[in-house]
């Protein structure tokens, strides 16, 4: 039986209690009287800095509680299935639809962050873009929109091709911070299509 961790660990009691999780699902053929754990791989392992107050209020070390959430995790693999428990890492990719990435909670995330954009990003994606309406010339959800800040402009995705259709998946768009009066903030761009150019609705900001 093969016991690893996505990172580097010196938590003992996390290392025990990864190792009865993994026990818990082992069944025996005979009684056995001894087991030998032998550590085929050894990391160094950076240290940590910990907070300037450890023990006040409001003071504790984020990446304690990052670490934290990492663990549980990983106790919750070895339990359900590497396949049951999965977290969202975002790729580096400016395409909204394939920059998030759904990936099992037991394998590292990726190391390379993704180019910084000079606008925000949408805390929520929708499935498909939303067509937008327009009216004397302007994009309209819940009323006329107002664009606050943009554009950034999108063209990637020529090497991409979806393997059930064989299509291509260039994207090429220029990306609006918008404002509606009853929607609020939206991520919204603007494409050229065969018969002209449309708008559609992307994202929205919570």
């Amino acid at each position: 039986m093969s016991v690893g961790t996505a990172d580097p660990s010196r938590d003992v009691e996390h290392l025990c209690r990864l190792l009865a999780e993994h026990l818990s699902k082992v069944a025996l053929l005979a009684p056995a009287g001894d087991l030998a754990l032998t550590a085929d791989q050894v990391h160094d392992q950076a240290g940590s800095t910990a907070a300037l107050l450890p023990g006040l209020p409001g003071l504790q070390d984020a990446a304690q509680d990052v670490e934290s959430l990492h663990l549980v995790l990983e106790r919750m693999a070895a339990r359900l299935g590497p396949e049951a428990v999965r977290r969202c890492v975002t790729r580096e990719d400016h395409r909204q639809e394939w920059m998030g990435h759904w990936q099992p909670a037991a394998v590292p995330p990726p190391r390379k962050l993704p180019a910084s954009t000079s606008l925000p990003q949408p805390t929520w994606v929708l499935p498909e873009p939303l067509k937008l309406a327009v009216r004397k010339h302007r994009p309209v959800y819940q009323g006329e929109l107002q664009l606050l800040a943009g554009p950034q402009c999108v063209e990637a995705g020529w090497w991409d091709r979806d393997d059930a259709t064989d299509e291509g998946r260039l994207v090429v768009r220029d990306y609006w911070l918008a404002e509606s009066r009853h929607a609020g903030l939206l991520w919204i761009f603007q494409a050229r299509l065969d018969d002209g150019t449309a708008w559609f609705l992307h994202g929205v900001f919570g």
